[in-house]
């Protein structure tokens, strides 16, 4: 009997050129030997892979860089500059030049409502109905457009000065005023919520008919290069290795990537967020939280048929844990730093109430009594981790631990103590708590204690 499997694409693309990278997900079904991954890598070079780890190197019939792909209708699209379109059959062994219609450069392309749609530059929009014959609907601003998304029967592009349009069926578009003139780079669509990202931290969230656009805290300012959804979570990236994490694209938590590179997309596959950065970088994570990388070689044979390796190496993160009542600690810190790893400082005493997330006077004289640690080690980027006990629901207590991380930083950035840049927060909840708890109703016992206070990662680079 045969059997219908999703078929499931990834692309990584860390162009060469200053086109940056991408990545994209596609699903559909069909019959055969699925899944098939598909990666764009610089100057028009495809790679398929039946496993993500071998991967043969496709004819695509150009050197122009590729900028996204995506599959529909029994087959590959990918576009690129210049109005380049290529087409691959749907196990990506075969690629054909088609003809776009125009000239502009084309920066995303997405399947849905029965059709293609690209976007690219001068507000460019093409469509198709399998991907060969191509058709110019518009041109809907003088800026670029950089991203595409489908949500719930609806289409919704975004671009350079906050520009954001949206149509039914992908022909006729509408724009929509947001007042916001940064760029945005990126979009998704999860948990009937649009959500799009872009410069100096911006997210802007919307309901899946993407009218009206309201301005989410991100939690950072660095400019933000990409988002997906996957695993009821959204997960953005961007410069300087930054990462933020929601679970309702409302609230945010900056994530520690341990990556300082500019990372310019992510995609959920295979119950895994894979981000690439511009140099190469690689991360993956199975939860957002939690990030492992490593770099993938260059690819610099490009004869159709060879077979490359890239096979995924995580980093090995070492970690020690030190009691800043323990003698000596200073010196501690110092030995341990002296070799890149995680040191989780802990600091004694309870920092908060039960239920509660304001700090507790005490916990601000600990704070002060033990912050000299972080001040020795300026190079260092500090972690604010959050813990709860495992009294209550397990969503309630993901938000308060992460209250918990926030009150801290907020506490050290407005003392003075120490600089925002230097300080991120994460929240564990009660999944990963700090002292595992035998009896969750006991909420004053030792180990319910010792999970109501915060814990200090020291990232090391």
């Amino acid at each position: 009997m045969k059997k219908i499997f999703m078929l499931s694409m990834v692309i990584a693309a860390v162009f060469i050129l200053c086109a940056g990278s991408g990545i994209a997900r596609a699903q559909g079904t069909g019959e055969g030997p699925w899944p098939v991954y598909a990666i764009t890598y610089g100057k028009g070079l495809i790679l398929t892979s039946p496993d993500s780890e071998a991967w043969t190197v496709r004819s695509s019939g150009t050197d122009v860089p590729l900028n996204d792909l995506e599959y529909g209708k029994d087959k590959f699209v990918a576009v690129g500059g210049r109005g380049t379109i290529v087409t691959g059959s749907r196990d990506g062994s075969t690629w054909t030049i088609r003809q776009s219609g125009v000239t502009n450069d084309l920066w995303a392309v997405k399947y849905g409502h029965g059709i293609f749609v690209a976007v690219g530059s001068e507000g460019a929009v093409i469509t198709s109905p399998d991907g060969i014959t191509w058709t110019k609907r518009a041109n809907l601003t003088t800026y670029a457009l950089r991203n595409l998304c489908y949500g719930k029967d609806n289409f919704v592009t975004i671009g350079e000065m906050g520009a954001i349009f949206n149509s039914p069926d992908g022909i006729y578009w509408a724009r929509r005023n947001t007042q916001f003139t940064d760029h945005l780079n990126g979009i998704t669509y999860g948990k009937g919520t649009l959500t799009a990202v872009g410069g100096n931290g911006r997210i802007l969230t919307s309901t899946d008919d993407g009218i009206t656009w309201t301005q989410r805290y991100s939690g950072t300012t660095e400019e933000l290069s990409a988002i997906t959804y996957g695993d009821e979570r959204f997960v953005a990236v961007g410069a300087y290795g930054t990462i933020v994490m929601s679970p309702d694209s409302r609230n945010w938590t900056t994530v520690s990537s341990g990556s300082q590179s500019w990372l310019g997309a992510i995609t959920y596959a295979r119950k895994i967020y894979i981000v690439v950065g511009l140099d190469g970088t690689a991360l993956e994570s199975p939860d957002g939280t939690n990030w492992s990388f490593s770099r993938y070689k260059a690819i610099t044979e490009t004869t159709p048929g060879k077979v490359v390796i890239m096979k995924y190496e995580p980093k090995v993160e070492d970690k020690i844990v030190i009691l800043a009542t323990e003698p000596k600690v200073e010196d501690k810190v110092a030995v341990a730093a002296a070799e890149p790893k995680i040191i989780i400082l802990a600091f004694e005493d309870v920092h908060f109430d039960f239920d509660k997330s304001a700090l507790k006077p005490e916990a601000q004289t600990i704070l002060k009594r033990n912050i000299q640690l972080l001040k020795d080690n300026p190079k260092a980027k500090i972690r604010v981790a959050g813990y709860t006990s495992a009294a209550g629901t397990e969503v309630y207590n993901q938000e308060l631990s992460e209250k918990r991380a926030k009150a801290v930083q907020e506490y050290l950035v407005n003392q003075g103590i120490i600089t925002r840049d230097r300080l991120s927060t994460i929240g564990y909840g009660e999944t990963n708590p700090a002292v595992y708890e035998a009896a969750p109703k006991e909420i004053y016992s030792n180990a319910a204690k010792a999970n109501m206070r915060v814990l200090f990662e020291i990232i090391v680079q």
